[in-house]
């Protein structure tokens, strides 16, 4: 009996910890040291960033937008003294464009064996074909 209860606490408290550890906030600043808005959108025009979006996740200021290069960034940023908590930047061209990231339009996929060379692949018209 006691092995039993014993396992059950063992397995109750692995799996309750991942749970515990997913609400913690990534900032731990009280809300009345937080710097305004205004002061994050300036930090972020400082660092020659244009703000897409500004909200608040995991406690801290988060911006999405894109760097002086134009590459997609998603900055997390510390309210109290707005420095840098976490940068992820992506090598897109960060044009707005929904379609994969990297491809350039009328540019074959990166991997994409080149057609064929014969008399039927010739010429910039696509073959045609009627169904009878």
């Amino acid at each position: 009996m006691k092995r039993t209860v014993l396992i059950a606490a063992i397995l109750s408290s692995a799996l309750a910890s991942p749970a515990a550890l997913a609400g913690e906030d990534d900032c731990k600043v009280p809300m009345a040291q937080w710097q305004p808005r205004e002061a994050v959108e300036q930090m972020a025009k400082a660092q020659g960033w244009t703000v897409w979006r500004l909200k608040i996740d995991d406690g801290c200021y988060q911006i999405r937008g894109s760097d002086g290069d134009g590459r997609e960034i998603a900055v997390k940023v510390d309210p109290g003294s707005l420095a840098i908590v976490r940068m992820k930047r992506r090598n897109g061209h960060g044009d707005g464009d929904d379609g994969p990231r990297g491809v350039v339009p009328g540019q074959p996929l990166p991997g994409t064996p080149a057609p064929p060379a014969n008399e039927l692949l010739k010429g910039a018209a696509p073959p045609k074909a009627e169904i009878q």
